[in-house]
This record gives structure tokens, C-alpha cells and sequence, in this order.
């Protein structure tokens, strides 16, 4: 064996090693985390076998496949995913709404979608909304519970707010006038509509009130390392043309937004 093949076969052996060194590091980083979704048409549900599905969980998964970790992706209520992301560290919880009143209660790593906040009325109903202030006399604003809609309307001193813990339960309502106004998000509005046999027609936005940007949040304390390696695993699979894979397979578009420089 000459000189130069022993070089060859040290050098290949030692970039080897490397890669499987750097792999098992970010599985090692990785393996005190816990991460939640919720249901979420389109893009993470269950789907009729009752395994979860959609587009950014999808995305996600090939983050996780870059990272060599097999942490199991766990699909909980929204309210209790929330808080469990807010009070526990080593969580991470999408999709998760950036606003400024959550910036410091998480880390951020994202974009994974973007959506139009808006406030439906049930068709006919004659409801007309031209400022946000508008919406405050009506009798009643079907919410999503710990939601950032709700989160939203709470923080512009809304009280006529009726929360619910299942968000197709406020198109039910709004079907059935037991609420003026449905406060939910242009994308999922008629995928829950479509899930409940609704016609589009039944029901129409009338304000839209703000729109924004979804993250993979994690609890404020978990640590740099964990976040650092999802972050670079998103910019990877941005920048290697899977996600815009995943995202032309489901007909939905790459998210632009970005987080706003801290005020």
C-alpha cells in the first residue's frame, strides 16, 4: 500500500468520523427536548389512520433527519402545549404566533408559515366591522382558548369574548348564532370549514385584524445548543430546496416574514 493510499483512506476515515461526531452531538443536544403540536388543518393534524400529518410537520421532521434526532413529535391541546412552553424548559411548541408581548417568554426558529389574522361573520348576518373598536359591541367573539387571536383581542380590552378549547367548535357556533363573530386565521378557517362539511358560503370575513408570522417556539430557559442546532437545521433544509419541496407538495407558500428588530 503506497504512501498516498494510506493518506487517502486516513483522510476519508477522518471526515467520517467527523460527520458521525458532529451527528451524534446533535442527537446528544437534542435528546433532552419534548415537543408538542397541536391540531392544525393543514399544516399538523391527525389524518383518518390517526398518524400526524401536514406540511410543517413534514418540514420538521426533515429538520429532525438533519439533526439525527428521532425525539417523537407529541400532539397535545393547544392551551396545554402553551403552557407547558412557557413554564418548563427543553420544550418546543409549533406552530407558534411571534408578537412582541411573547418575544421574551421563548426562542424562536422560523419562520414555518404565515397567516391573516380575520373575523368572520355568518353570511347574511348583516355584522359590518370597519375598525377593531367596531367588533367591540357585538355580543359575542368566538375564541380559540390561549390562542393569539384571543391573546390579541385581550390585550385591546376585549370582553365579550367566549372561549372554546376546540376551534371548529366556533364555526358551529357561528353557524348557529350563538356568536356574532369568529376570530380566526385566513388558512384554517376553510379547512375547518371544509372538515365539517360547512359551505364557504355560509360564512364571510368581515375585519381583517393583523397578520403574522408561525415559529418553532422553545421555552425561554431551554438551551442555546438545542436551539442553535434546530436553527441551523432550518436554514438547511431552507436553503437545499427541501422545504420548498414539502411546501409545493401541499400548495402552500414559503413564508416571508421576519421578526421585527426588538423595539
Amino acid at each position: 500500500m503506497t504512501s498516498q493510499t494510506v493518506y487517502r483512506k486516513v483522510v476519508m476515515f477522518s471526515m467520517i468520523a467527523i460527520a458521525g461526531i458532529m451527528l451524534f452531538s446533535s442527537s446528544v443536544i437534542c435528546a433532552d427536548l419534548t415537543i408538542y403540536t397541536e391540531e392544525s388543518p393543514n399544516s399538523h393534524y391527525m389524518d383518518k389512520d390517526g398518524k400526524i400529518t401536514g406540511y410543517v410537520y413534514e418540514l420538521v421532521l426533515e429538520m429532525q433527519k438533519k439533526m439525527g434526532d428521532t425525539t417523537p413529535i407529541q400532539m397535545v391541546p393547544w392551551a396545554r402545549g402553551y403552557n407547558l412552553a412557557t413554564t418548563k424548559p427543553n420544550i418546543a411548541l409549533f406552530s407558534t404566533t411571534f408578537t412582541e408581548e411573547r418575544r421574551s417568554l421563548f426562542k424562536w426558529v422560523g419562520p414555518v408559515l404565515e397567516v391573516e389574522w380575520v373575523l368572520y361573520a355568518k353570511a347574511g348576518s348583516g355584522i359590518k366591522i370597519n375598525s377593531l373598536d367596531d367588533a367591540k359591541i357585538v355580543k359575542s367573539i368566538g375564541t380559540y382558548r390561549d390562542d393569539v387571536r384571543e391573546q390579541f383581542l385581550k390585550s385591546h380590552g376585549f370582553t365579550n369574548l367566549d372561549s372554546v378549547t376546540e376551534d371548529e367548535l366556533n364555526l358551529k357556533k357561528l353557524i348557529g348564532n350563538r356568536i356574532s363573530l369568529w376570530a380566526a386565521s385566513s388558512d384554517t378557517a376553510p379547512l375547518i370549514a371544509a372538515k365539517l362539511g360547512i359551505s364557504l358560503d355560509s360564512f364571510e370575513a368581515v375585519f381583517k385584524m393583523d397578520s403574522n408570522g408561525l415559529f418553532i417556539a422553545f421555552n425561554k430557559d431551554t438551551s442555546d445548543d438545542i436551539v442553535n442546532a434546530w436553527a441551523k437545521a432550518y436554514d438547511d433544509v431552507r436553503a437545499d430546496g427541501t422545504m420548498a419541496a414539502i411546501y409545493k407538495k401541499w400548495n402552500v407558500n414559503i413564508p416571508t416574514y421576519q421578526i421585527p428588530a426588538a423595539p
